[in-house]
């Protein structure tokens, strides 16, 4: 800017600064301060135009192959700063912590600003709020959804009920999306169940697009199903007439096989499919009881050998000393079946050299 300056009773004094890109003028004396100076040089649209056509663009290349000038937007990068914290489960003040500044500006964008952890949780908020819109409309798609819920425990020891929909879109693509992920702090009783999935259900308008529910063998669950019936049961009229209709206009056995599915939503309502991967889960566990005895010995030498730094430290020295790759070996969990199978794998190839560790220093 222009200084502007007149004579008062003698004295040069400072009055007005005029913009040496647009020629606007404005009041500049000493004593009012010049904050109003700093906010037009960022406005100024002809100083903008200016600067980006006198100085190398960067260019921006598109998933789609389109190239074009990058420009930095304040609003996207704090709009992928808060997908980043949600994915990767990052502290909220991330966007203000010096070191990440520094990486941004230094190896990235020198322009890099700053977002400061009550901004990214209001950021945080308002991209929920737009993605949950965008799920609304997607699941205005559905003629129907498939409901599945299950409770998990999360790291801070409290339940959670999860609820998530399976669909097919316009273009006939299979969707899953996790709608609802809700505290459930009291007893995993039927009732308290279904106030939680009734709340996600009809937060989404749901609750007469509802075809199925599938859910584990809980004894819960059988009353949840039976309770969750009368509040979404309203698709599954029309496709019962539907089914009806169809024994009148086809064949034999395509009418015979809608009959009997017109009889069972007669018959039993909305249509409960218990999870199969709960019930393999279940044959699993009742099959590793049988071998109970063999998995205690595992995990009592594992366990005895975890239990002292001197004994890993000496069982690495002596895996080395016979040409075989130190490892340490984990316990299994009773809530993951899978555990064992990996306990197993880990010490089956181990059998002989662990066997002679042991033979060979604690007998």
């Amino acid at each position: 800017m222009e200084e502007l300056k007149r004579l008062e009773n003698g004295k040069e004094v400072r009055y007005g600064a005029r913009c040496n890109f647009c020629q606007h003028q404005l009041s500049a004396f000493s004593n009012k301060g010049t904050g109003h100076l700093l906010c037009h040089i960022q406005s100024c649209k002809r100083k903008a135009l200016a600067t980006s056509s006198s100085s190398q663009s960067q260019l921006h290349l598109s998933s789609d192959g389109h190239v074009s000038h990058f420009h930095y937007d304040v609003v996207v990068a704090r709009t992928e700063l808060v997908r980043m914290i949600a994915q990767l489960d990052m502290p909220l003040n991330t966007g203000e912590q010096p070191a990440f500044q520094d990486y941004i500006r230094i190896a990235h964008n020198p322009g890099y600003k700053g977002v400061s952890r009550q901004a990214t949780t209001r950021d945080l908020e308002k991209y929920f709020a737009l993605k949950q819109t965008a799920m609304i409309d997607l699941l205005k798609q559905a003629t129907c959804v498939c409901l599945t819920s299950d409770i998990w425990s999360g790291n801070a020891k409290e339940h959670y009920l999860s609820v998530v929909f399976h669909f097919v879109t316009d273009d006939w693509e299979l969707e899953k999306r996790i709608v609802g992920i809700r505290l459930i702090d009291c007893s995993h009783s039927g009732v308290n169940i279904v106030e939680r999935i009734l709340a996600v259900v009809s937060k989404y308008d749901m609750t007469s697009k509802t075809f199925s529910i599938t859910l584990d063998n809980a004894s819960a669950n059988a009353s949840t199903v039976n309770q969750l019936a009368s509040h979404l049961s309203s698709y599954i009229g029309p496709f019962k007439s539907a089914c009806v209709d169809a024994c009148s206009s086809a064949n034999a056995n395509v009418a015979a096989t809608a009959a009997n599915v017109a009889e069972s939503f007669t018959v039993f309502g909305l249509l409960h499919q218990r999870c199969a991967c709960h019930i393999i889960n279940l044959i699993v566990k009742s099959g590793l009881k049988r071998i109970k005895k063999y998995r205690e010995n595992f995990r009592t030498a594992t366990s005895w050998l975890n239990s002292s730094n001197q004994r890993i430290a000496s069982f690495k020295s002596f895996c080395i000393a016979s040409g075989a790759r130190p490892r340490k070996f984990g316990l299994d969990m009773d809530v993951r079946w899978n555990a064992t199978y990996v306990m197993l794998q880990h010490l089956v190839p181990y059998k002989e050299t662990f066997s002679v560790f042991v033979c060979a220093n604690y007998q």
